[in-house]
């Protein structure tokens, strides 16, 4: 049984043994600290339209009204203004691959709408991002982190899809911006956000009673399904979600990378979910960013095929150079701390023989190798 202590209490924090296939539970944890802030870049539609693109992937440097020079910004990305020309600033070949990705990883039954799932693909992940990693109630990262690990286990032990995960912490996001929750009630919001994720996601659900069994009774049914009214018409029963996984595989199927590679970056982006200072970024941003990081861990021998593969998946990318490389050392820093964190979960469950044990690579327990790659 799982069960979701209440109670701020540092004596009854248990050992954490990190060999352990499950993570022990942990209590709660409301430690303040600073937040990282980082802002989206936007980019003036108006001044990349001139520019005539190239099949490779092309940088160039934007002048702000001041005179001042910004940030590199890859251009091939920048639809997200004007997806009505995206098409003809792609070049066909990744048309192509965009076509026989979304084929190859069942993510289509017709490959002759191919193409606008993926402009809505483009378009839909900007509709609910957050201006500020900032939580507008009096919950911190800690307690939010603690929260995310626990729906992890829960998530793992019901053997649920990964969009699943992905779309419950989403919702726990926008719930705990737009919703009055007060801490005893915060695992209860957890819990149903993890269950509307589900009966979006999965064909067999838990029943509810399960559910609170799981909680150790602390709530009812009646509770669990007051919340979940709560939580719909919070969101306006708005569910739709398009998560990091799937641009993750998409860009990892075009770059032909390894099993390894994939697995690699899969547990960086789940590292991240643990992380509120991401939630402001795109969910393009966060595969690109894991997918790099990955790749930069494993240090794989390239061949040229490789390469050109590889430059053609990161011209997808949404975000400036400096934008990814900001991804890339919250990503590094969170897989640095991992196996020593309370919040290890993800760590044990990608430490396993079927997910290649990556959570246990060398190059991953050095942080200062880690933080010294993504300078």
């Amino acid at each position: 049984r799982i069960i979701f202590n209440q109670y701020l209490c540092k004596d009854c924090l248990l050992s954490t043994q990190v060999d352990e296939r499950r993570a022990p539970l942990r209590t709660w944890a409301n430690a303040c600290g600073p937040i990282d802030r980082w802002q989206l870049v936007e980019v003036d539609e108006s001044k990349m339209a001139p520019i005539k693109m190239e099949p490779e992937r092309k940088w160039v440097r934007l002048q702000s009204s001041d005179g001042c020079v910004k940030d590199p910004v890859l251009l091939y990305t920048h639809g997200l203004q004007g997806l009505h020309s995206l098409q003809s600033l792609m070049p066909s070949l990744l048309r192509h691959e965009v076509e026989m990705a979304l084929e190859k990883l069942d993510l289509i039954w017709d490959r002759t709408y191919a193409w606008d799932m993926f402009l809505d693909m483009m378009r839909s992940q900007t509709r609910y991002s957050f201006p500020t990693a900032d939580l507008l109630q009096h919950f911190t990262d800690a307690t939010r982190a603690i929260l995310v690990d626990w729906l992890i286990q829960v998530h793992e032990m019901m053997h649920f899809q990964e969009e699943t995960l992905c779309l419950a912490v989403h919702l726990l996001n926008r719930a705990m911006r737009h919703i009055k929750v007060t801490t005893a009630n915060l695992q209860l919001l957890g819990m149903v956000c993890l269950f509307l994720a589900a009966k979006k996601e999965e064909c067999l659900l838990p029943e509810v009673s399960g559910l609170c069994y799981l909680m150790d009774h602390t709530y009812t049914k009646h509770q669990l399904l007051r919340m979940e009214r709560k939580v719909l018409c919070g969101l306006k029963f708005d569910l739709s979600y398009c998560p990091p996984l799937h641009f993750l595989l998409l860009f990892a199927s075009i770059a032909r990378c390894s099993p390894k590679m994939v697995w690699m970056a899969r547990y960086l982006l789940e590292l991240s979910l643990l992380e509120g200072q991401c939630v402001v970024f795109l969910p393009a941003q966060l595969a690109g960013a894991a997918l790099s990081l990955s790749r930069k861990v494993l240090q794989e021998p390239v061949t040229p095929e490789g390469e050109a593969a590889w430059c053609l998946a990161s011209s997808i990318h949404v975000g400036s150079e400096t934008l990814l490389l900001r991804i890339m050392h919250i990503l590094a820093s969170a897989a640095a701390k991992a196996h020593s964190q309370e919040t290890c979960a993800t760590f044990i469950k990608f430490s396993s023989p079927e997910t290649m044990q990556v959570s246990r690579h060398p190059g991953l327990k050095n942080a200062s190798a880690l933080l010294g790659i993504c300078k």
